[in-house]
């Protein structure tokens, strides 16, 4: 259990790079997924989960009100649960993948939460009650302890799940997600070839 949260804690420290503190890459889908391999000890899993994450999620950029799904949690996740419930690589991609997108809800959420406080800190400030740093340091912590919250309820939810039905899973399944997982990297290089020789419009 202190493993898992410690684990937890990792993926949410890397995923406050995407928009909250630092923004230098460490929240790459690529990085967090080779961060939590080195750490589980799975390290060429986690980097290749990485790359195939990072290749979904190549053009969603989280610009402005823009919430795209979370590329870090749905890499954090993949190899958490490859790692923690022994998931099958092709499986824990796509529950990964859907917790990325999942979490993309729960942002929303909360960012029309702190879009309701902004009066009562606004008035705050004025009043000299608080300060920007302390606010600041408010917004980090409450997202730190939202993905590591969502990333814990994510592993005890579907990992246990996963283990109760994993002997009923009929073989068929398995090679359609088998094949759908490999099918990936050339999703991904398509739409990488795709942005690059897209040529800007001429006036």
């Amino acid at each position: 259990m202190g493993a898992l949260l410690l684990f937890c804690a990792v993926l949410a420290f890397l995923e406050l790079d995407t928009t909250y503190l630092g923004q230098v890459l460490l929240s790459r889908p690529l990085v967090v997924g080779s961060a939590l391999g080195f750490l589980t000890g799975n390290f060429f899993i986690g980097l290749q989960l990485g790359i195939f994450t990072e290749l979904i999620y190549l053009d969603f950029i989280p610009i402005g009100g823009v919430v795209p799904p979370s590329g870090a949690i749905s890499a954090g996740i993949a190899v958490l649960m490859a790692h923690i419930f022994a998931m099958d690589i092709y499986f824990a991609f796509f529950i990964g993948i859907l917790c990325g997108i999942i979490f993309s809800f729960v942002e929303r959420k909360i960012r029309r939460y702190r879009a309701k406080l902004l009066p009562k800190i606004e008035r705050a400030l004025y009043e000299g009650k608080t300060s920007i740093g302390k606010v600041m340091l408010q917004s980090i912590i409450f997202q730190f302890l939202a993905v590591f919250a969502f990333a814990l309820v994510a592993l005890t939810i579907f990992g246990p799940l996963f283990s109760l039905i994993n002997q009923d899973i009929p073989e068929k399944l398995h090679i359609a997600f088998k094949f759908s997982y490999f099918v990936v990297p050339w999703v991904g290089l398509s739409i990488l070839f795709i942005s690059f020789s897209t040529k800007p419009k001429t006036d």
